[in-house]
């Protein structure tokens, strides 16, 4: 198995403050609000070994999402078949592949590997489990995805004596899959302390034999990477001490120390940060890199939208630059106090009386101009009405005698009751005097 993250291992020490992550910004199919990305896990899914992939882990994570959703909106899977699609599987796991390959093999992977269920025996069955989590999976030709559980994750479904709720949104942002495994461990022993021999650690890992064999291998390639990670982008601390024997201090395992981060900033990822760079753009100069302003766009961009949080810093940036009222002593909070109560509101209202005049200034000159279009129409069917007339009477004019001819044309003249062109002329004197009716 490939390294999940590469890098150096400095002190495992937890952080003083906690650090950013990343959250997922685009709305997944029925999951609307924050709360819905919050999912209980029961614990024995989660004392489990782990897939051998991130990937895996996070599409089994997006299948229980999917199950629980089916399952609180009342619909019960019929002989245990859950339904989801291609499109919500690959946003949350972050597949960007457009031929669905890399996902079926992700569902092959779940499929391939037994797991070890409930290694902390916490279920109230107490008994050690193997099976592959998925039982069967079907892919139609329209991207629609049905799926099985294995028997016993059903019955954890079902089960809500032992549960924890595990973040989505976080289990997205990481990397690699022995962070999540400590991830979801940690979220269960909040405040507590948990220890692995270097064996229980491989096996809760999912790890094949051979792989990190030697215990330096593994802390330095799975357990301090880890570690790191989730200090790094989640919202619990973790505190690693190894557990070592013998007069040459040989490593025999490794313990865990799990606290809860009150508040953790988590940044938004690059698409959104330029939207929010952007927007601390319009703010007046130094407001937008004072702390906790990214993290106040972001939240308000989440809970509304772009155009709301626009006109809200319009209206904090006009009354900050308008020198005929007095400073605002704490400008961070002042701006905190615009979004959440939206002072914005009124700017948007005149935009948007603004935009409805202007389309009734623009709809009275469609109207007018299409007035104008049809009193020219009507003009034109007219002209080219009398010209086939004219044309008509001319044609006669020419069939006449020569002499017939003249002797029009001198009557005409000698008349001076005609005007206009030839034709004109010869069709209103074969009308009045000749009496002609074409």
């Amino acid at each position: 198995m490939a390294d999940d993250t590469k890098t150096s291992a400095p002190s495992l020490s937890p952080p003083p403050l906690p650090r950013p992550g990343r959250e997922i910004q685009t709305v997944l199919p029925g999951m609307e609000s924050a709360e819905d990305y919050i999912i209980k896990k029961h614990n024995a899914i989660i004392h489990r070994t782990h897939a051998a992939t991130p990937t895996e882990e996070k599409l089994f994570s997006a299948l229980l999402m999917a199950a629980r959703a089916q399952m609180k909106s009342g619909i019960e899977p019929s002989n245990g078949q859950f339904r989801t699609t291609i499109k919500f599987l690959r946003n949350f796991t972050k597949i960007s592949a457009t031929n669905n390959q890399y996902l079926k093999d992700a569902l092959t992977g779940l499929q391939e590997r037994p797991w070890q269920y409930d290694m902390f025996v916490e279920d109230k069955f107490q008994e050690w489990r193997s099976f592959p989590p998925i039982s069967e999976v079907r892919i139609d030709k329209f991207g629609a995805v049905s799926f099985y559980f294995a028997p016993t994750i059903m019955e954890a479904l079902n089960n809500p004596s032992i549960y924890t709720q595990i973040d989505l949104k976080i289990i997205r942002g990481l990397k690699s899959v022995y962070s999540i495994a400590l991830y979801e461990l940690g979220m269960t022993h909040i405040g507590e302390r948990k220890e692995f021999s270097v064996i229980d650690y491989r096996n809760y890992m999912g790890l094949k034999e051979g792989e990190y064999a030697a215990p330096a291998d593994l802390r330095r390639h799975v357990v301090e990477p880890a570690v790191r990670e989730v200090n790094e982008k989640t919202d619990i601390r973790v505190e690693l001490q190894l557990l070592k024997r013998g007069p040459r201090g040989a490593l025999t395992g490794f313990a865990f120390t799990f606290d809860q981060v009150e508040e953790v900033e988590i940044l938004p990822e690059s698409h959104q940060l330029e939207l929010i760079a952007e927007l601390c753009a319009l703010l007046p100069e130094g407001i937008g890199v004072l702390r906790g302003v990214v993290p106040l766009l972001k939240r308000m961009l989440e809970a509304h939208n772009e155009d709301y949080v626009r006109s809200n810093i319009q209206y904090f940036t006009e009354r900050v630059n308008d020198k005929n009222q007095a400073p605002i002593p704490s400008p961070g909070g002042y701006l905190r106090r615009v979004l959440e109560n939206d002072y914005g509101l009124e700017i948007r209202e005149r935009r948007e009386v603004e935009r409805i005049m202007e389309e009734k200034i623009r709809q009275g000159a469609a109207e007018k101009t299409a007035h104008i279009d049809v009193a020219h129409a009507n003009k034109l069917a007219e002209d080219e009405e009398i010209f086939q007339i004219q044309e008509k009477y001319y044609t006669y004019f020419q069939s006449l005698a020569a002499e017939r001819q003249a002797d029009i044309v001198t009557r005409i003249e000698k008349s001076g009751l005609y005007i206009g062109p030839i034709k004109t002329q010869i069709m209103g004197f074969l009308q009045m005097e000749e009496r002609v009716n074409l």
